[in-house]
């Protein structure tokens, strides 16, 4: 399953070393052609998204198309195109892993997924296995893992959560990324960003919430590039 994950070894040590901030790092295909260059920045990045209600908008299900409490509405566009995936409020892993279906020519996979293990008491141990079962069904060029937001309630299980989230994401060569840096004050909310402690606050949040996530993405461009 993970050869059609993994990018090299080059790439393998940038993952492993990757996001002293928010965003993966830049590189420079060292013979990319440019036929292929400018091709690669003509097209949109085909982008998926599979997740929970931070994922899945005002109507608690991404099916029923984007909204302004979606971030991929903030992400989306000018190099970015949404094509699909999963996303219901209150899911668990196992669940999106079961309902997500196959979707054709992906290039990112975005999953942002566990804050409802958290609330269920499950451990990342336990929930594994269908962050692998998400990836293969929709078999993408790349797969980003989102760490999970600040978590009031239940903050300490949230930090492991998000730790063994990390090197389980690592491990697989994949990539990492931190989109709620600016949303979070030590290991809480920054004040007014979050309402309820688990959620972002509104549109307004959910904006600043895509543009982070719009940033990440469009970095891994010359990643894929350089595959060829």
């Amino acid at each position: 399953m993970r050869r059609f994950l993994t990018f090299g070894s080059a790439f393998v040590v940038l993952v492993t070393l990757l996001l002293a901030g928010d965003v993966l790092p830049v590189f420079d295909p060292p013979q990319a052609e440019p036929r292929a260059a400018d091709r690669a920045r003509a097209e949109p990045l085909r982008v998926a998204v599979v997740g929970d209600s931070l994922s899945a908008g005002r109507s608690l299900f991404l099916g029923n198309g984007l909204d302004d409490e979606s971030w991929m509405t903030y992400a989306e566009g000018d190099g970015i195109e949404f094509v699909g995936g999963w996303a219901r409020s209150g899911a668990l892993p196992g669940q999106m892993a079961s309902a997500v279906q196959p979707i054709a020519g992906v290039d990112v996979l975005v999953i942002l997924a566990g804050t409802n293990a958290v609330r269920t008491g499950k451990t990342m141990a336990e929930e594994a296995t269908y962050y692998d079962q998400i990836a293969s069904t929709i078999r993408p060029g790349a797969v980003l893992v989102s760490a999970i937001p600040p978590y009031r309630t239940h903050e300490p299980a949230a930090l492991a959560y998000n730790t063994a989230l990390r090197a389980f994401t690592e491990d697989h060569g994949w990539m990492w990324a931190d989109p709620w840096r600016g949303a979070r004050d030590g290991d809480d909310w920054v004040e007014g960003f979050s309402v309820d402690g688990m959620h972002p606050a509104g549109p307004e949040q959910y904006a600043v919430l895509g543009e982070s996530f719009r940033r990440i993405i469009l970095q891994i461009r010359p990643m894929l590039s350089a595959r060829g």
